[in-house]
Order: C-alpha cells, then sequence, then structure tokens
C-alpha cells in the first residue's frame, strides 16, 4: 500500500520498507516487496542500484509464489542484466512449473531472451555436404539383407 503513494518525500522509507520486507521469513510479504520494486523504479529511477541488489535477493528465493514476482519486478526494472540469471538459471527452470501462471509467462518469456542471447547456435558448426550426405542414405540400410534372411 506505501509503494502506491506516488509522493518523492517518501522514497527512502519505501525503500526501507522494501529491504525489510524482501527479507521477511513470509513468502508473501516477499511476493508484495517484488511487486513494490517497479512501483519505487518508476516514481525514483535513481534508486536503481538499491533496487537491483534487492532483486538479487529476491530472485535467489526458493520460493515459487516469490520468483514470478521478482522476475516480473526483474522484467521492469534491468532487463538486460543477464548477470543476475547466470547464477538463477537452472533454478529458475526448475521451479517454473511450480510458478503461477502469470509468473511462468513472464519467466518463459525471460528465459526466451536469456537463451536467445547467452546460448550458441547448435547449428553453426555443420556444412552442407554433411546434410546432403544425411539425405542420400536410405532410413532402412540393411532392411534389404534382413529380408533375404527370413526368406531362406
Amino acid at each position: 500500500v506505501l509503494s502506491s503513494i506516488r509522493v518523492s518525500v517518501i522514497v527512502p522509507i519505501m525503500l526501507l520498507a522494501i529491504k525489510e520486507s524482501a527479507v521477511d521469513m513470509s513468502p508473501f510479504v516477499r511476493k508484495t516487496a517484488a511487486h513494490a520494486i517497479p512501483k519505487l523504479y518508476s516514481l525514483e529511477p535513481e534508486m536503481k542500484e538499491e533496487l537491483i541488489a534487492v532483486l538479487e535477493k529476491l530472485l535467489a528465493d526458493r520460493t515459487t509464489l516469490v520468483i514470478g514476482s521478482a522476475v516480473m519486478a526483474f522484467e521492469e526494472v534491468c532487463p538486460d542484466m543477464n548477470e543476475l540469471i547466470h547464477k538463477n538459471f537452472r533454478k529458475l527452470v526448475s521451479l517454473l512449473v511450480d510458478v503461477e501462471e502469470w509468473g511462468q509467462i513472464v519467466i518463459v518469456n525471460m528465459l526466451t531472451r536469456y537463451a536467445r542471447t547467452q546460448f550458441t547456435d547448435p547449428n553453426l558448426g555443420q556444412t552442407e555436404s554433411a546434410d546432403a550426405a544425411e539425405d542420400e542414405r536410405e532410413f532402412y540400410e540393411n532392411s534389404d539383407d534382413d529380408d533375404d534372411e527370413e526368406d531362406t
């Protein structure tokens, strides 16, 4: 509720509340902190470094309730900072199934963009001659031999 107040005077108070909420025991409180990060960022973009530090903690969270909201906040505040995703990539992929539906959409979009920028193309090393050789080979190479053995 505090993050919905659009007054720049209370920005330091909101930042303090978000920092404390991000390390709370309850996953619902941490999820709410993740929702407040983009609101604070839109009000005060100069707080980006402090918000990224909080986001880093939230992205490292193992609770599926928090992960979807943390990735959504990541997408709004610093979508190009892939170094925050590097260390959490495998965890995000494994938790994807259990995250709520809207969070899944955000995570899949983020992981798709991440994969396109960070992974190499597996088809770069292939040549056209290797593809042509595979096309010329019959699917059942030994089928004639097997038929001859069955007839005798």
